[in-house]
Protein backbone atom coordinates (compact mmCIF):
# COMPACT_ATOMS: atom_id res chain seq x y z
CA UNK A 1 0.00 0.00 0.00
CA UNK A 2 2.63 2.50 0.98
CA UNK A 3 5.41 2.17 -2.01
CA UNK A 4 7.59 4.46 -3.53
CA UNK A 5 5.64 4.18 -6.76
CA UNK A 6 2.30 5.29 -5.15
CA UNK A 7 4.56 9.04 -4.37
CA UNK A 8 6.20 8.69 -7.40
CA UNK A 9 4.83 6.71 -10.26
CA UNK A 10 6.06 3.87 -12.00
CA UNK A 11 9.60 5.26 -13.27
CA UNK A 12 10.24 4.99 -9.58
CA UNK A 13 10.39 0.93 -9.46
CA UNK A 14 13.77 1.09 -11.39
CA UNK A 15 16.31 3.39 -12.83
CA UNK A 16 15.67 4.94 -16.26
CA UNK A 17 18.02 4.91 -18.49
CA UNK A 18 16.98 8.96 -19.29
CA UNK A 19 16.43 9.85 -15.64
CA UNK A 20 17.96 12.80 -13.70
CA UNK A 21 17.93 14.79 -16.44
CA UNK A 22 17.59 17.81 -14.28
CA UNK A 23 21.17 17.44 -13.41
CA UNK A 24 22.53 16.80 -17.18
CA UNK A 25 19.95 20.24 -17.82
CA UNK A 26 21.98 22.59 -15.45
CA UNK A 27 25.01 21.19 -17.00
CA UNK A 28 24.12 22.46 -19.85
CA UNK A 29 22.72 25.98 -18.63
CA UNK A 30 26.11 26.92 -16.52
CA UNK A 31 28.12 25.77 -19.29
CA UNK A 32 26.59 27.77 -21.64
CA UNK A 33 26.46 30.91 -19.12
CA UNK A 34 31.02 30.00 -19.20
CA UNK A 35 30.20 28.70 -15.47
CA UNK A 36 32.11 25.93 -15.71
CA UNK A 37 32.78 24.97 -12.15
CA UNK A 38 29.33 24.82 -11.33
CA UNK A 39 28.87 22.94 -15.00
CA UNK A 40 31.10 19.93 -13.26
CA UNK A 41 28.93 20.16 -9.99
CA UNK A 42 25.69 19.57 -11.77
CA UNK A 43 27.36 16.78 -13.99
CA UNK A 44 29.43 15.41 -10.51
CA UNK A 45 25.51 14.94 -9.45
CA UNK A 46 24.39 13.22 -12.58
CA UNK A 47 27.03 10.70 -11.99
CA UNK A 48 26.30 10.32 -8.24
CA UNK A 49 22.69 9.44 -9.15
CA UNK A 50 23.92 6.66 -12.07
CA UNK A 51 26.41 5.38 -9.45
CA UNK A 52 23.14 4.89 -7.17
CA UNK A 53 21.13 3.41 -9.63
CA UNK A 54 23.64 0.52 -10.38
CA UNK A 55 23.88 -0.13 -6.43
CA UNK A 56 20.08 -0.61 -6.57
CA UNK A 57 20.11 -2.56 -9.48
CA UNK A 58 23.07 -4.85 -8.00
CA UNK A 59 23.29 -8.74 -8.02
CA UNK A 60 25.49 -9.65 -5.06
CA UNK A 61 25.90 -12.80 -6.16
CA UNK A 62 27.77 -11.52 -9.51
CA UNK A 63 31.29 -11.27 -9.72
CA UNK A 64 31.15 -8.45 -12.79
CA UNK A 65 28.84 -6.70 -11.43
CA UNK A 66 30.63 -5.91 -8.38
CA UNK A 67 33.33 -5.16 -10.21
CA UNK A 68 31.54 -2.67 -12.54
CA UNK A 69 29.95 -1.15 -9.35
CA UNK A 70 33.57 -1.12 -7.62
CA UNK A 71 34.80 0.51 -11.27
CA UNK A 72 31.89 3.62 -11.20
CA UNK A 73 32.44 3.98 -7.97
CA UNK A 74 36.13 5.01 -8.21
CA UNK A 75 35.65 6.90 -11.68
CA UNK A 76 32.67 8.72 -9.39
CA UNK A 77 35.22 9.90 -6.56
CA UNK A 78 38.17 10.61 -8.91
CA UNK A 79 35.46 13.19 -10.65
CA UNK A 80 34.11 14.69 -7.46
CA UNK A 81 37.85 15.30 -6.49
CA UNK A 82 38.80 17.78 -8.61
CA UNK A 83 35.44 20.19 -8.04
CA UNK A 84 36.05 23.29 -6.09
CA UNK A 85 37.28 22.60 -2.70
CA UNK A 86 34.58 23.43 -0.06
CA UNK A 87 31.73 23.57 -2.10
CA UNK A 88 28.34 22.17 -0.13
CA UNK A 89 27.18 20.40 -2.63
CA UNK A 90 30.12 18.62 -3.48
CA UNK A 91 30.74 17.68 0.26
CA UNK A 92 26.83 16.66 -0.03
CA UNK A 93 28.12 14.18 -3.09
CA UNK A 94 30.63 12.78 -1.30
CA UNK A 95 28.75 12.14 1.64
CA UNK A 96 26.63 9.96 -1.18
CA UNK A 97 29.54 8.24 -2.42
CA UNK A 98 31.07 7.30 0.93
CA UNK A 99 27.51 5.85 1.73
CA UNK A 100 27.60 3.90 -1.22
CA UNK A 101 31.45 2.42 -0.48
CA UNK A 102 30.53 1.40 2.98
CA UNK A 103 29.54 -1.60 4.62
CA UNK A 104 27.56 -3.79 2.97
CA UNK A 105 24.87 -4.60 5.74
CA UNK A 106 24.47 -0.78 6.24
CA UNK A 107 25.10 0.75 3.11
CA UNK A 108 21.48 1.26 1.87
CA UNK A 109 20.43 2.79 4.68
CA UNK A 110 23.19 5.20 4.63
CA UNK A 111 22.76 6.13 1.10
CA UNK A 112 19.07 6.85 1.98
CA UNK A 113 20.08 9.29 4.65
CA UNK A 114 22.63 10.93 2.58
CA UNK A 115 20.37 11.34 -0.10
CA UNK A 116 17.75 12.85 1.64
CA UNK A 117 19.77 15.54 3.01
CA UNK A 118 20.92 16.18 -0.70
CA UNK A 119 17.48 16.23 -1.47
CA UNK A 120 16.91 19.04 0.91
CA UNK A 121 19.90 21.01 -0.09
CA UNK A 122 18.22 21.49 -3.30
CA UNK A 123 15.34 22.35 -2.31
CA UNK A 124 16.39 25.04 -0.02
CA UNK A 125 18.96 26.53 -2.97
CA UNK A 126 15.43 26.25 -4.95
CA UNK A 127 16.01 23.79 -7.21
CA UNK A 128 13.44 21.68 -6.81
CA UNK A 129 13.59 19.90 -10.06
CA UNK A 130 16.33 18.15 -9.02
CA UNK A 131 15.28 18.40 -5.57
CA UNK A 132 12.24 15.85 -6.54
CA UNK A 133 14.54 13.56 -8.81
CA UNK A 134 16.97 12.93 -5.58
CA UNK A 135 13.34 12.24 -3.45
CA UNK A 136 12.41 9.39 -5.56
CA UNK A 137 15.95 7.70 -5.57
CA UNK A 138 15.71 8.04 -2.19
CA UNK A 139 12.37 6.21 -2.50
CA UNK A 140 13.94 3.67 -4.70
CA UNK A 141 16.32 2.35 -1.67
CA UNK A 142 13.27 0.44 -0.19
CA UNK A 143 12.65 -2.68 -1.39
CA UNK A 144 8.93 -3.03 -1.03
CA UNK A 145 6.83 -1.08 0.86
CA UNK A 146 8.17 1.37 3.52
CA UNK A 147 7.68 2.04 7.00
CA UNK A 148 4.34 4.11 7.90
CA UNK A 149 6.86 6.47 9.13
CA UNK A 150 9.25 7.32 6.33
CA UNK A 151 6.35 6.67 4.17
CA UNK A 152 4.48 9.77 5.70
CA UNK A 153 7.94 12.06 5.22
CA UNK A 154 8.60 11.43 2.23
CA UNK A 155 4.75 11.87 0.93
CA UNK A 156 4.53 15.05 2.60
CA UNK A 157 8.34 16.00 0.91
CA UNK A 158 7.11 14.89 -2.61
CA UNK A 159 3.48 16.72 -2.11
CA UNK A 160 5.31 19.93 -0.75
CA UNK A 161 8.18 20.21 -4.26
CA UNK A 162 5.34 19.19 -6.50
CA UNK A 163 3.08 21.74 -5.34
CA UNK A 164 6.18 24.38 -5.70
CA UNK A 165 6.75 23.50 -8.98
CA UNK A 166 2.46 24.03 -10.01
CA UNK A 167 1.85 20.28 -10.20
CA UNK A 168 -1.54 19.89 -8.64
CA UNK A 169 -2.69 16.77 -9.11
CA UNK A 170 0.48 14.92 -8.37
CA UNK A 171 0.81 17.18 -5.35
CA UNK A 172 -2.85 16.36 -4.26
CA UNK A 173 -2.07 12.54 -4.49
CA UNK A 174 1.26 12.77 -2.50
CA UNK A 175 -0.42 14.32 0.11
CA UNK A 176 -3.84 12.43 0.26
CA UNK A 177 -0.60 9.40 0.40
CA UNK A 178 0.53 11.02 2.97
CA UNK A 179 -2.24 11.45 5.11
CA UNK A 180 -3.52 8.04 4.82
CA UNK A 181 -0.18 6.29 5.93
CA UNK A 182 -0.25 9.34 9.29
CA UNK A 183 -3.60 8.31 10.13
CA UNK A 184 -2.60 3.87 9.83
CA UNK A 185 0.37 4.25 11.87
CA UNK A 186 -1.49 7.05 14.50
CA UNK A 187 0.56 10.33 13.72
CA UNK A 188 -2.11 13.31 13.90
CA UNK A 189 0.09 15.67 13.57
CA UNK A 190 1.80 14.68 10.42
CA UNK A 191 -2.30 13.93 9.34
CA UNK A 192 -2.89 17.52 9.91
CA UNK A 193 0.26 18.59 7.97
CA UNK A 194 -1.02 17.04 4.74
CA UNK A 195 -3.91 18.50 4.89
CA UNK A 196 -2.33 21.67 5.32
CA UNK A 197 -0.76 20.59 2.07
CA UNK A 198 -4.54 19.91 0.31
CA UNK A 199 -5.21 23.95 1.58
CA UNK A 200 -2.14 25.20 -0.28
CA UNK A 201 -2.75 23.28 -2.90
CA UNK A 202 -6.23 25.25 -3.14
CA UNK A 203 -4.64 28.29 -2.45
CA UNK A 204 -2.19 27.98 -5.66
CA UNK A 205 -4.79 26.67 -7.82
CA UNK A 206 -6.72 30.37 -6.69
CA UNK A 207 -9.90 28.42 -4.76
CA UNK A 208 -9.06 30.78 -1.44
CA UNK A 209 -12.85 29.58 -0.25
CA UNK A 210 -11.84 25.54 0.21
CA UNK A 211 -8.70 26.83 1.37
CA UNK A 212 -9.51 29.13 4.23
CA UNK A 213 -12.49 26.39 5.26
CA UNK A 214 -9.98 24.11 5.51
CA UNK A 215 -7.46 25.80 7.45
CA UNK A 216 -10.19 26.79 10.02
CA UNK A 217 -11.19 23.53 10.28
CA UNK A 218 -7.94 22.31 11.28
CA UNK A 219 -7.21 24.82 14.12
CA UNK A 220 -10.55 24.45 15.36
CA UNK A 221 -9.84 20.26 15.90
CA UNK A 222 -6.14 21.49 17.18
CA UNK A 223 -7.42 24.10 19.49
CA UNK A 224 -6.36 23.33 23.18
CA UNK A 225 -3.63 20.56 22.14
CA UNK A 226 -0.43 21.05 23.30
CA UNK A 227 1.23 18.90 21.44
CA UNK A 228 -0.10 19.98 18.15
CA UNK A 229 1.36 23.30 18.92
CA UNK A 230 3.39 23.56 15.52
CA UNK A 231 1.22 22.55 13.44
CA UNK A 232 -1.39 25.12 14.91
CA UNK A 233 1.71 27.73 14.17
CA UNK A 234 1.87 26.07 10.69
CA UNK A 235 -1.97 26.65 10.15
CA UNK A 236 -1.77 30.05 11.32
CA UNK A 237 0.92 31.04 8.94
CA UNK A 238 -1.38 29.68 6.11
CA UNK A 239 -4.40 31.40 7.37
CA UNK A 240 -2.60 34.37 7.16
CA UNK A 241 -1.18 33.85 3.72
CA UNK A 242 -4.54 33.56 2.35
CA UNK A 243 -5.88 36.80 4.48
CA UNK A 244 -3.51 38.98 2.69
CA UNK A 245 -4.38 37.46 -0.47
CA UNK A 246 -8.32 38.17 0.24
CA UNK A 247 -7.24 41.71 1.57
CA UNK A 248 -7.79 40.96 5.34
CA UNK A 249 -4.52 42.66 5.85
CA UNK A 250 -4.42 43.55 9.85
CA UNK A 251 -6.33 40.05 10.71
CA UNK A 252 -3.64 38.48 8.32
CA UNK A 253 -0.50 39.89 10.15
CA UNK A 254 -1.76 38.98 13.73
CA UNK A 255 -2.66 35.33 12.28
CA UNK A 256 1.10 35.49 11.07
CA UNK A 257 2.45 36.82 14.42
CA UNK A 258 0.26 34.14 16.39
CA UNK A 259 2.25 31.55 13.94
CA UNK A 260 5.32 33.22 14.61
CA UNK A 261 4.92 32.81 18.50
CA UNK A 262 4.79 28.87 17.72
CA UNK A 263 6.98 27.95 15.42
CA UNK A 264 10.10 26.41 16.50
CA UNK A 265 12.14 25.68 13.02
CA UNK A 266 14.31 28.17 11.99
CA UNK A 267 13.21 27.74 8.73
CA UNK A 268 9.53 28.21 9.19
CA UNK A 269 10.16 30.81 11.29
CA UNK A 270 11.83 32.73 9.04
CA UNK A 271 9.25 31.91 5.85
CA UNK A 272 6.68 33.30 8.65
CA UNK A 273 8.41 36.47 9.21
CA UNK A 274 8.99 37.26 5.98
CA UNK A 275 5.23 36.90 5.61
CA UNK A 276 4.92 39.25 8.04
CA UNK A 277 6.86 41.59 6.51
CA UNK A 278 5.16 41.02 3.38
CA UNK A 279 1.43 41.99 5.21
CA UNK A 280 3.32 45.05 7.13
CA UNK A 281 4.46 46.17 3.74
CA UNK A 282 0.77 46.10 2.10
CA UNK A 283 -0.25 48.04 5.39
CA UNK A 284 2.54 50.53 4.57
CA UNK A 285 3.83 50.41 8.45
CA UNK A 286 7.14 50.80 5.94
CA UNK A 287 9.68 50.43 8.78
CA UNK A 288 8.76 47.40 10.70
CA UNK A 289 7.95 45.98 7.20
CA UNK A 290 12.03 46.59 5.85
CA UNK A 291 13.11 45.51 9.59
CA UNK A 292 11.35 42.15 9.41
CA UNK A 293 12.13 41.32 5.26
CA UNK A 294 15.73 42.61 5.88
CA UNK A 295 16.57 39.98 8.73
CA UNK A 296 14.61 37.19 6.48
CA UNK A 297 17.08 39.06 3.38
CA UNK A 298 20.29 38.94 5.29
CA UNK A 299 19.92 35.56 6.69
CA UNK A 300 21.35 32.09 5.46
CA UNK A 301 18.40 30.22 5.56
CA UNK A 302 18.02 29.11 2.21
CA UNK A 303 17.17 30.64 -1.36
CA UNK A 304 13.25 30.10 -1.65
CA UNK A 305 12.86 32.12 1.48
CA UNK A 306 15.50 34.24 1.09
CA UNK A 307 14.65 35.72 -2.57
CA UNK A 308 10.97 35.94 -1.06
CA UNK A 309 12.15 38.38 0.67
CA UNK A 310 14.43 40.42 -1.37
CA UNK A 311 11.40 40.28 -3.70
CA UNK A 312 9.13 42.01 -0.95
CA UNK A 313 11.66 44.11 -0.30
CA UNK A 314 12.16 45.70 -4.00
CA UNK A 315 7.76 46.04 -4.02
CA UNK A 316 8.43 48.07 -0.80
CA UNK A 317 10.47 50.17 -1.73
CA UNK A 318 8.89 51.14 -5.24
CA UNK A 319 5.63 51.65 -2.75
CA UNK A 320 7.88 54.29 -0.62
CA UNK A 321 9.21 56.10 -3.78
CA UNK A 322 12.90 55.30 -3.01
CA UNK A 323 13.84 54.66 -6.48
CA UNK A 324 17.69 53.68 -5.20
CA UNK A 325 16.54 50.85 -2.89
CA UNK A 326 14.17 49.87 -5.99
CA UNK A 327 16.86 49.47 -8.30
CA UNK A 328 18.88 47.88 -5.86
CA UNK A 329 16.95 44.93 -4.69
CA UNK A 330 15.44 44.73 -8.18
CA UNK A 331 18.70 43.70 -9.64
CA UNK A 332 19.82 41.39 -6.55
CA UNK A 333 16.29 39.22 -7.40
CA UNK A 334 16.92 39.45 -10.80
CA UNK A 335 20.73 38.00 -10.81
CA UNK A 336 18.24 34.98 -8.68
CA UNK A 337 15.95 34.45 -11.48
CA UNK A 338 16.91 31.84 -13.04
CA UNK A 339 16.53 29.23 -10.26
CA UNK A 340 13.05 30.81 -9.17
CA UNK A 341 10.05 28.39 -9.40
CA UNK A 342 7.30 29.23 -11.55
CA UNK A 343 5.10 30.98 -8.45
CA UNK A 344 8.03 33.09 -7.59
CA UNK A 345 9.54 33.62 -11.17
CA UNK A 346 5.43 35.45 -11.81
CA UNK A 347 5.57 37.52 -8.56
CA UNK A 348 9.01 38.91 -9.52
CA UNK A 349 8.01 39.88 -13.19
CA UNK A 350 4.46 41.32 -11.51
CA UNK A 351 5.99 43.68 -8.62
CA UNK A 352 9.04 44.75 -10.73
CA UNK A 353 6.89 45.80 -13.42
CA UNK A 354 4.72 47.46 -10.82
CA UNK A 355 8.21 49.02 -9.56
CA UNK A 356 9.09 50.22 -12.85
CA UNK A 357 5.39 51.78 -14.19
CA UNK A 358 5.63 53.78 -11.07
CA UNK A 359 9.47 55.63 -12.04
CA UNK A 360 7.87 55.85 -15.42
CA UNK A 361 9.30 53.08 -17.71
CA UNK A 362 6.10 51.47 -19.07
CA UNK A 363 7.29 49.80 -22.21
CA UNK A 364 9.61 48.17 -19.80
CA UNK A 365 6.61 47.05 -17.12
CA UNK A 366 4.59 45.75 -19.91
CA UNK A 367 7.45 43.53 -20.87
CA UNK A 368 7.64 41.79 -17.83
CA UNK A 369 3.70 41.14 -17.65
CA UNK A 370 3.93 39.94 -20.74
CA UNK A 371 6.63 37.09 -20.08
CA UNK A 372 4.59 36.62 -16.49
CA UNK A 373 1.40 35.64 -18.56
CA UNK A 374 3.54 33.25 -20.62
CA UNK A 375 4.70 31.47 -17.91
CA UNK A 376 1.42 31.80 -16.03
CA UNK A 377 -0.23 30.24 -18.75
CA UNK A 378 2.05 27.04 -18.92
CA UNK A 379 1.85 26.15 -15.36
CA UNK A 380 -1.96 26.61 -14.40
CA UNK A 381 -1.03 29.36 -12.61
CA UNK A 382 -4.91 30.98 -13.48
CA UNK A 383 -5.23 33.45 -10.46
CA UNK A 384 -1.79 35.11 -11.51
CA UNK A 385 -2.88 35.27 -15.33
CA UNK A 386 -6.12 37.21 -14.08
CA UNK A 387 -3.51 39.52 -12.10
CA UNK A 388 -1.12 40.02 -15.06
CA UNK A 389 -3.81 40.40 -17.61
CA UNK A 390 -4.94 43.46 -15.07
CA UNK A 391 -2.14 44.87 -14.41
CA UNK A 392 -1.39 44.99 -18.28
CA UNK A 393 -5.26 46.80 -19.06
CA UNK A 394 -4.25 49.32 -16.50
CA UNK A 395 -1.52 50.23 -18.02
CA UNK A 396 -3.17 50.74 -21.03
CA UNK A 397 -5.52 52.55 -19.96
CA UNK A 398 -3.70 54.94 -18.17
CA UNK A 399 -4.84 53.77 -14.15
CA UNK A 400 -1.74 55.38 -12.01
CA UNK A 401 0.29 52.30 -11.30
CA UNK A 402 0.06 52.74 -7.90
CA UNK A 403 -2.87 51.57 -6.69
CA UNK A 404 -2.65 49.77 -3.65
CA UNK A 405 -5.11 50.94 -1.46
CA UNK A 406 -4.28 53.28 2.00
CA UNK A 407 -3.79 51.69 4.95
CA UNK A 408 -6.70 51.18 7.58
CA UNK A 409 -6.38 53.98 9.52
CA UNK A 410 -6.00 52.20 12.90
CA UNK A 411 -4.15 49.61 11.71
CA UNK A 412 -0.48 50.59 13.63
CA UNK A 413 -2.08 50.89 16.99
CA UNK A 414 -3.42 47.84 15.72
CA UNK A 415 -0.63 46.28 15.44
CA UNK A 416 1.87 47.88 18.05
CA UNK A 417 2.29 44.66 19.58
CA UNK A 418 3.53 43.06 16.76
CA UNK A 419 6.08 45.90 15.48
CA UNK A 420 7.50 45.89 19.27
CA UNK A 421 7.89 41.97 19.44
CA UNK A 422 9.84 42.17 15.75
CA UNK A 423 11.83 45.47 17.50
CA UNK A 424 12.92 42.61 20.49
CA UNK A 425 13.71 40.04 17.83
CA UNK A 426 15.99 41.90 15.92
CA UNK A 427 18.09 43.22 19.27
CA UNK A 428 17.76 40.06 20.29
CA UNK A 429 19.43 38.86 17.22
CA UNK A 430 22.09 41.74 17.16
CA UNK A 431 23.17 41.12 20.77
Amino acid sequence: MFHAQRLFGPGSEAADILGHAPFLDRARNERARDRHDEARSALGAYLVARLVDRLLALDAESPEAVEALRWQLESTRRFLSELPPGETEAAHLSGIVDAVSGEERYRIGVVRVTLNAYAYYLEHEGRLEEALDMLALSGRTWAGELPGAEFVSLGLFAGRLNRLLARWDAATAAYRAACDAALASGDHGAAFRARLGWAKVSMGQGNLPAARAAIEAILTETEGDKDLEEVQGLAYADLGALMLRQGAQVDAVQAMYEAFLRTPDPVNRMRVLGDIGLGLKELRVFDAARLALEIVAGSNIGYVVRTNAVIELMELEAMAHNRIGFERWRTEARDMMERMPPSMAIDYRSKAGEGLARFGQADRAAALWREGLTLAESHGLNQWYFTLERQLENLQSAVPADTTPAAPPGAPNELATVTAGLRDFALAGRG
